[in-house]
């Protein structure tokens, strides 16, 4: 009879034991997570920004000198040739101008060749000692002043003669009027140290888009580039383009205050130019900074941090001061999970480059962020929310 009970007791004891390790298993609940195996990506880097359409080549027609616009021959939208007469200012003073000069060059010429005649005659003499020092250097200088004279009279007459012209716009290049910034009778205030803008003609044959590139992403953008180009007036259309030239000039909106911005121009020229564009048009592109082909990727939501204490062995040494972060992915390991240390790559919208850390053989955990960036550390028990929802 005490054998039995002694039985009877240790079997109630086992059951007891049994009960509260079960009951601890229940009450120690897996974190609900979203996994995925980890597989090979194609993986693109880009970078992004916005601005405007402009011909690559564009020329502003310019007034150098001042006078009424007293005809047009063009207006917007109109093709013209080079050599085309595009525009005629009022040239009645700049005619006169270039008529007296004409006058004082006559004068000046013809005193020149005096001086220099008498000036070679008083020469022989003096050479032959007939006459005095004081002889030949007077019929010298007469001859270097008429000389002088002469060349003044000269350049004179050359800059009468290139306002005139001015007065007569031509076209530069074969190309189309974009702009016409005056009209037949406004006045053209043009001067030799400032151009004022009469119209602008432009080849629309070839056109680029000038982007403002942020200084944190120019290091990565390289001349040859591949760009895809979106244009806010031509929607669900995508252009080819190439980049063409970075600005080294940076340029900074609200310097000198926190919010300051700081941006470099790059210049996108497009492969092909639709009939529809037009110069000022706003457009955004993508440039293509680099690509890899079938690499180790993992969603970039799947990228977290934690202490470097609490995901690897670290001597006393290395505890001292503020610890270390590191970029760790979640590898499931039966119904836990470890963190892992990854050395990245490149990135695209969606996926992280991984170098080192996790390969395809293993599932990683892609989600709730609420998981990733507090509940989980090494050891963390899990369950597959995708098995979760197939019970239910």
């Amino acid at each position: 009879m005490k054998k039995k009970l002694i039985i009877i007791i240790a079997a109630v004891v086992v059951l007891a034991v049994f009960l509260i390790f079960t009951l601890k298993q229940d009450n120690k609940k897996a974190v609900s997570v979203q996994m995925e195996k980890v597989r090979l990506q194609t993986i693109e880097s880009k970078v992004y920004a916005a601005g405007y359409v402009q011909p690559v080549i564009k020329v502003n027609i310019s007034a150098n000198v001042a006078g009424e616009i007293k005809a047009l021959y063009v207006k917007e939208g109109q093709e013209v040739k080079e050599g085309e007469l595009l525009a005629q200012l009022d040239k009645v003073r700049y005619a006169a101008d270039v008529d007296q000069s004409k006058s004082y060059y006559r004068s000046t010429l013809s005193a020149k060749e005096v001086a220099e005649k008498e000036y070679k005659r008083v020469k022989k003499l003096y050479d032959d000692k007939n006459y005095s020092e004081s002889q030949y250097d007077q019929a010298k200088g007469q001859y270097d002043q008429a000389v002088g004279a002469f060349e003044q009279a000269a350049a004179r007459l050359e800059q009468a003669e290139d306002n005139l012209r001015k007065t007569t716009l031509i076209a530069p290049i074969d190309g189309t009027v974009i702009g016409l910034q005056k009209e037949q009778g406004e006045m053209a205030l043009g001067s030799t140290f400032q151009a004022d803008v009469v119209m602008t003609v432009a080849d629309l044959s070839g056109m680029e888009v000038e982007v403002d590139v942020n200084e944190n992403d120019i290091v990565r953008v390289a001349v040859g580039d591949s760009v895809d180009i979106e244009i806010d007036a031509l929607a669900d259309k995508v252009f080819k383009g190439i980049v063409t030239e970075i600005s080294q000039l940076a340029s900074t909106m609200g310097q000198g205050t926190q919010n300051a911005i700081t941006n470099f121009k790059v210049t996108v020229k497009m492969i092909n130019n639709p009939p529809e564009i037009r110069s000022g048009m706003n457009a955004t592109v993508e440039i293509l900074t680099d690509k890899k082909i079938d690499v180790v990727g993992i969603p970039i939501r799947a990228v977290t941090v934690r202490p470097a204490d609490k995901v690897r062995k670290m001597g006393p040494e290395e505890m001292t001061g503020k610890p270390e972060l590191l970029e760790v992915a979640f590898v499931i390991e039966a119904d836990t999970v470890r963190a892992v240390p990854l050395k990245l790559g490149i990135n695209s919208e969606d996926f992280f480059e991984i170098v080192s850390g996790v390969d395809t053989s293993q599932t990683i955990v892609i989600g709730n962020h609420q998981a990733l960036t507090f509940d989980l550390q090494t050891g963390t028990a899990v369950k597959d929310v995708n098995d979760v929802k197939k019970k239910k």
